[in-house]
């Protein structure tokens, strides 16, 4: 199928070198792309026929769908459809003959070189979202907004004023497909989505612009609960500037600036097209990774652009025949994992990591599909200088915790700990596991603690915790609850 379409591609482009290159560039890695979809089933598994396009608006797309329901019980199946066995030569020249024509036309355009036009621009498809035809119909709801800045020569200004021309788009806490993102045209029919769709839907719009944008993310917040993604747009100056896509209508004026900083970040990676030869899902069976986005080959490393950063240097057994760790930060009640080191001697190293954070690495196994976590967690401070936190039972103290605002920590990082007058509380070290050291019930506001050990790193939980309690320690220096 590839050699095919390889071939058709080239005879194509036969006399027209830069697209032909381009065409090579998406062939090349093409095997890494999908889609994610899902039809709906009956009882017996047979699909049903329904298709919310063929309908004229979503309110009546959603009546005929209800009634539906209401006749017979239905069930949502998903499936996944790779790229390589369904794109066609004709899909993909008229997707480079446009992404073309709004590179080279657009005076926005001028400063991205071939290599950039390549990655953020000429893809066909931006994550997993359904497979379609859509540059045309997104140009014409956008194309107005070139006209609109005062600037033409720089791409932010366009770019904010592409979203501008996205008008009438609701954005929804949640919605029932179970995929994660919609289509491009659902997107366009329906006018709402979840967060990731929305973000979605300006990046496809400013794509279509000849504008160069992406997603960068972060797997877990460093120090505060949940993920987080955004849109960048690379500047005539070859920034990448962040924004969020999914905000519409704001009456400030400068509704897509992002400070994609304000919350502490452990890790942050951009989705490209093309294969990363560095990620680790190129080097390593996706069977021995475990879930979730380091299974990508179209992941890059770009935390370095947003946040100071250091490295980790743990040492291990020298026995230990694991020659790939992981390192986990602590988000929403569970350590969850945010990077991959390499074994150096009787060390795993861990690069380009965000300060002020604490980490714990962890073998996978990938039998059993779980995570054998180091003995003590290391705190990576705001000078790039790591501490093990390893508690010393031999030196403990006192103290009155409490929701003191003001020891949170910088920046926004969220922190949902509260003091509930006469709840039992109780203390945990991390030491191979969460390790109770004692029960204490709280007096109005504080909570007192006896027998804290000195150098740990720390989680207090009582009958009323939801699952968002922050980590902490108490700086041995300064007898302050520090917040991570």
């Amino acid at each position: 199928m590839k050699s095919n379409l390889e071939n058709s591609l080239f005879k194509h482009y036969e006399y027209e070198i830069e697209k032909k290159e381009a065409a090579k560039f998406l062939i090349d890695n093409l095997q890494i792309h999908y889609s994610e979809n899902y039809d709906w089933v009956d009882e017996q598994n047979r699909k049903i026929d329904f298709n919310e396009l063929d309908y004229p608006d979503l309110k009546v797309a959603s009546i005929a769908f209800q009634n539906l329901k209401d006749s017979i019980r239905l069930t949502p199946k998903t499936y996944r459809i790779n790229d390589i066995n369904v794109i066609t030569p004709e899909f993909l020249i008229k997707n480079i003959d446009l992404a073309f024509d709004a590179w080279k036309n657009n005076p926005w355009s001028n400063s991205y070189d071939f290599k950039t036009f390549c990655e953020y621009i000429l893809p066909y498809r931006s994550l997993t979202e359904p497979l379609e035809d859509w540059r045309s119909e997104y140009l014409e709801l956008v194309a107005q907004a070139g006209l609109k800045v005062k600037n033409v020569n720089q791409p932010v200004d366009v770019a904010t004023q592409t979203i501008l021309e996205l008008k009438n788009f609701r954005f929804l806490d949640s919605r029932p497909d179970p995929i994660p993102y919609l289509s491009p045209k659902q997107l366009l029919f329906r006018r709402e989505g979840a967060c990731n769709d929305l973000a979605n839907l300006s990046l496809l719009a400013c794509r279509s612009m000849g504008l160069a944008v992406t997603f960068d993310f972060t797997p877990e917040y460093g120090a505060s609960s949940k993920r987080h993604f955004w849109d960048t747009v690379i500047d005539e100056n070859g920034k990448h500037i962040p924004f969020n896509g999914n905000c519409f209508g704001n009456p400030q004026g400068l509704p897509y600036a992002y400070n994609a900083t304000g919350k502490r970040l452990a890790k942050v990676y951009r989705k490209t097209f093309s294969i990363q030869q560095n990620s680790l899902a190129v080097t390593k069976d996706t069977i021995l990774i475990p879930d979730g986005f380091l299974r990508e080959k179209n992941i890059l490393d770009v935390t370095e652009e947003y946040v100071t950063t250091g490295k980790i240097s743990y040492p291990i057994n020298p026995e230990s025949k694991n020659t790939t760790a992981y390192l986990n930060v602590f988000n929403l009640a569970k350590w969850r994992v945010i990077d991959w080191g390499q074994k150096k001697s009787n060390r795993i190293e861990f690069q380009n990591l965000g300060c002020n954070i604490v980490y714990l690495p962890g073998f996978y196994d990938p039998v059993s599909k779980k995570m054998d976590y180091a003995k003590y967690p290391v705190l990576l401070n705001s000078n790039a200088k790591q501490q093990i936190l390893n508690p010393n039972y031999n030196k403990t103290f006192s103290y009155n915790l409490t929701r003191d605002k003001n020891k949170k920590g910088p920046g926004l990082d969220f922190n949902s700990f509260e003091v509930f007058e006469n709840e039992i509380f109780t203390l945990y070290v991390w030491d191979s596991g969460w390790k109770k050291i004692e029960d204490a019930g709280a007096e109005k506001d504080f909570i007192k603690f006896s027998r804290i050990p000195d150098n740990g790193l720390f989680l207090v939980l009582c009958t009323k915790s939801n699952g968002y309690e922050r980590i902490f320690r108490i700086n041995s220096d300064t007898k302050q609850v520090e917040w991570y």
